[in-house]
């Protein structure tokens, strides 16, 4: 019994002993963990508070802003100003919360119509969320009131709000408030949703002009070396379009058939190079104004070209700002490209003086809206409506469609309608998706619905919410009405809420005289991996060799993974293609037979540019995603494409080789590359034969611009008599200053990157010089691309110093330089990289930690690596330089090496042997 107890007590004791373990463990781990806990739970409760307090509140609504701006100081980048806003509360309050950053208020002040006594106030900034906290010492009953503030800040140096430019040692100032950078300008209601009318005074030296969103309405002279300029006040618009210029400007002027004044400024003594666009926008206004049913609001139309500006253009209404070389067309010595480019961007910007500054996105999830849905796709309209001959439509598959598809691709992609939480982030998304897909998915709409339809259902929709805010939904209810398509927002969600784009797998089989197809849509995904997640409603048009430019079937595919259609009277020897004209946003996989079908149509042209474009660009991106072979593609181009002439479809494919070709630099094989090259040069040969160096009398726009893509493909991949022909026009520029040894404009890039490429210490001081001495901002950037374009690695380091020199080369063309050199080869991408890993905090200070062209340094540089090793060292400096806004574009990156590591490693072997053959 004794035993029995004693094991009895033993066991009892070891379980006490356990249970008390136990315990004491979990109170050790509870008081370990419960400090993280708690501060965990303090996040999301913040994060949730965040996310209220971040956008403004509703109970308080601006509408007229008075505000005066003194930039007499200008020289020492400092201001003063104040602003008198009028406002109406909706409901009881003790605070007025509006944005504000980097301004100092110095005096606060609120009457309420109700009573006849001042009010003052005290401030409370809140960084984090760009606010300024206005507090009361009683509360603000509901009705309409004033609210007065002074404030001052500094004129900074950097691409955004209210900024300082340089151009010739002389100085000036200019405002770019989209998306939230008014707010560091003025204290204001800095949200789209919250117009108001606008009436503004500016106080600035004499000597310069001055310029707002309206005319001038009075001008005095204060006495003091300085004038007061009073404009005219504005239309009730949104805070991110109030504009103001202070510099040295001529200008010229016309005005359109509406009897709109339009003015173009233009940097002093350089007014002749403004008459292109000037044209161009006399042209175009009305057009607009006839096309929206709605004329253009305003008495004046000022386009101003500004010395220093980070993006292309700014619609702001009434003053739309330019970058110089989206501006200015010098008629000696412009290229055909550069003229193509300012009429698409004045286009753009002119549509949006309607679509965007008449009618606004709500809130900044409806960018698209302003950008894509509208703006990007109108402006080939308003091209080809002015400058038939350019052919801008053909153009638009290779410029839009295709650059859009190629981050949509990637499983980092977003989609066009993204919520956004604060204006900040917003600099992520003003990207090739929000534009390019945006307006590619406008296409698909007007073709679907006919452009007649269209049109009514956008002049509907800008009559209804002019001068008010609006939503996606909206403007697809108007088109719905006027096409009486019910189902049409169905559709455009599927295109506009998802990320990414289908791809279609095609299979046939004839039945007598019909043709039974079957077409499975998944996801596409650039690296090949599958996700079967999300369904499109997909639009079909399909053309026949018997009818190859038409739209002989119609077909709906409803969302369903799968479905089968039967294709009447089609005989066995007919060939069928998807996709007419490159309308639908989708990859299509044909099997081999229906491929090799078609090799016929595209060689002798029967299909249409866009068709023999989407063909190939589809078999390039199925083998990049390893679905089929790289040597089936090349061999596609060599049978199929090798008669080619057209533009559009040359720029898909070499946009494509130089892509190989840029891998090919991580090349296993030490003669991968060599042979390569000699396939490039050899599938080029027919249309440089065409084209050669000298223009046809009365040829082309495009073929003009074809002649120097050509050109410089043939430079840089090594073809010895383009070599010599590059390095004798370069020499006879230098032999004197004969205007006959003057370069063609067209094909200056072609030999200044040519003689670039494996050129010496003289080239580049030559080159060197040559920039220095350009008296157009086209010519600069031209020059300064080919000074990143050498082989010789102490000339790139050169290269490299020289892109970071503030006082030769500006702000804005750092980034271009910087991503033209790291794009050269594999030597320069390195050079680029160890640059930027140890200067970043430099690049965060220059451009602000909130820039978009942070972004762009990011998917430009570190993305053309491909190796495992230069994964984990993105990835590391991402951990050492952590910032919210780089976070999609970092796995953006890292997505991009891994495509381009899988590429070498599934094809380089069999693409050295086809090579080699």
């Amino acid at each position: 019994m004794k035993k029995l107890e004693r094991k009895v007590f033993d066991e009892v004791y070891c379980r006490i002993r356990i249970l008390v373990f136990f315990i004491v463990c979990s109170l050790v781990i509870a008081i370990a963990v419960l400090p993280f806990l708690v501060y965990n739970l303090t996040r999301s409760i913040t994060k949730i508070s965040n996310k209220s307090v971040h956008r403004l509140p509703t109970t308080i609504i601006p509408s007229h802003y008075r505000l005066y701006i003194d930039t007499s100081q200008l020289e020492q980048y400092i201001f003063q100003g104040t602003v008198d806003i009028d406002i109406q509360i909706k409901e009881i309050v003790n605070e007025i919360i509006l944005n504000s950053v980097k301004l100092n208020i110095t005096k606060i002040e609120f009457q309420h119509d109700d009573f006849n006594f001042t009010l003052n106030g005290s401030v409370t900034y809140y960084k984090d969320y760009e606010q300024a906290i206005i507090e009361f010492n009683q509360q603000l009953n509901p009705g309409n009131g004033r609210l007065y503030l002074s404030f001052n800040g500094k004129i900074n140096d950097q691409l955004n709000g209210f900024y300082r430019t340089k151009a010739h040692n002389r100085i000036g100032v200019c405002t770019q408030f989209e998306p939230g950078y008014a707010r560091q300008a003025f204290p204001c209601f800095d949200e789209p949703s919250f117009k108001a009318n606008f009436t503004i005074t500016i106080r600035a030296p004499k000597y310069l002009t001055t310029l707002s969103n309206m005319p001038v309405k009075l001008k005095y002279d204060d006495g003091n070396d300085t004038c007061i300029y009073e404009f005219d006040t504005t239309p009730v618009m949104s805070t991110y379009l109030v504009a103001y210029v202070i510099g040295h400007y001529d200008y010229i002027e016309t005005r359109d058939s509406n009897g709109v004044l339009i003015r173009v400024y233009t940097p002093t003594g350089r007014k002749e190079q403004g008459v292109f666009a000037l044209k161009t926008a006399a042209k175009m206004l009305p057009f607009f104004a006839e096309y929206f049913g709605i004329k253009y609001p305003l008495s004046k139309l000022d386009m101003i070209a500004i010395a220093d500006f980070g993006s292309g253009a700014m619609e702001n209404w009434g003053l739309v700002t330019y970058r110089e070389t989206y501006l200015l067309v010098d008629a000696h010595t412009s290229t055909q490209k550069t003229k193509q480019d300012v009429a698409l961007v004045v286009a753009h910007e002119l549509a949006h003086q309607w679509f965007g500054n008449l009618v606004t996105m709500k809130w900044w999830n409806d960018l698209w809206l302003n950008e894509d849905n509208f703006a990007s796709w109108i402006e080939f309209l308003a091209v080809d409506y002015v400058y038939p001959e350019y052919d801008v439509w053909t153009q638009f598959v290779s410029d839009t469609l295709a650059t859009c598809m190629i981050p949509d691709a990637l499983h980092n992609s977003h989609p066009i309608e993204m919520p956004i939480q604060r204006p900040t982030e917003i600099d992520e998304i003003f990207d090739d998706i929000t534009y390019g897909k945006g307006s590619s998915v406008i296409r698909l709409i007007h073709a679907y619905i006919g452009g007649e339809a269209f049109r009514r259902g956008l002049a509907n929709y800008l009559a209804e919410y002019a001068y008010k805010n609006t939503v996606t939904e909206n403007l697809w209810s108007h088109l719905s009405k006027t096409s009486n398509r019910s189902h049409l927002s169905d559709i455009l969600s599927t295109w506009t809420k998802q990320m990414g784009f289908p791809l279609l797998t095609v299979k046939q089989k004839q039945q007598g005289n019909n043709r039974l197809i079957t077409i499975e849509q998944i996801r596409f995904l650039a690296d090949g991996t599958k996700d079967d997640s999300l369904r499109w409603k997909i639009p079909i048009n399909i053309c026949t060799k018997s009818h190859p430019n038409e739209s002989f079937y119609q077909l709906y595919l409803n969302g369903t993974k799968e479905q089968e259609f039967l294709l009447e009277n089609i005989s066995e020897t007919d060939w069928i293609k998807l996709n007419l004209f490159s309308v639908g946003i989708y990859r299509v996989h044909y099997p081999q037979s229906m491929l090799e079908a078609l090799t016929p149509g595209i060689d002798d042209r029967t299909l249409s540019p866009q068709d023999r474009f989407n063909i190939q660009a589809d078999v390039y991106a199925l083998a990049r995603a390893g679905h089929i072979g790289y040597v089936d593609y090349l061999k596609l181009l060599r049978y199929a494409y090798k008669q080619e002439e057209n533009l559009t479809v040359w720029k898909s494919i070499l946009r494509q080789l130089t892509e190989l070709s840029s891998i090919f630099d991580y090349a296993h094989f030490n003669n991968t590359k060599k042979l390569y090259r000699s396939y490039v040069c050899d599938l080029l040969s027919n249309i440089y034969n065409k084209l050669t160096w000298y223009p046809l009398s009365n040829e082309s726009s495009q073929a003009i611009m074809l002649r120097s893509l050509i050109l410089i493909q043939l430079g840089v991949n090594g073809d010895n008599k383009i070599y010599d022909e590059a390095h004798r026009r370069f020499k006879k520029l230098f032999i004197s200053n004969n205007q006959e040894n003057l370069i063609d404009p067209n094909i200056r890039p072609a030999v200044y990157l040519t003689v670039a490429k494996t050129g010496n210490q003289q080239i580049f001081d030559q080159l060197k010089s040559l920039y220095l001495k350009a008296e157009t901002q086209e010519e600069r950037l031209i020059l300064l691309n080919s000074l990143c374009h050498f082989d010789d690695e102490s000339l790139q380091n050169q290269a490299l110093k020289f892109i970071w020199n503030t006082t030769v080369v500006r702000k804005q063309d750092h980034l271009t330089a910087f991503s033209s050199l790291a794009s050269h080869n594999r030597r320069g991408c390195e050079i680029c990289w160890t640059y930027m890993q140890e200067n970043w905090n430099k690049i965060e200070r220059t451009y602000g930690q909130h820039d978009s062209h942070l972004i762009h340094f990011i998917e430009s540089i570190p993305a053309l690596f491909a190796s495992l090793e230069r994964s984990d060292e993105v990835r590391k400096f991402y951990i050492n330089h952590p910032n919210p806004l780089l976070d999609r574009p970092i796995k953006k990156a890292l997505e991009q090496i891994n495509i381009r590591r899988l590429v070498l490693e599934r094809h380089e072997h069999s693409i050295n042997q086809f090579l080699s053959g």
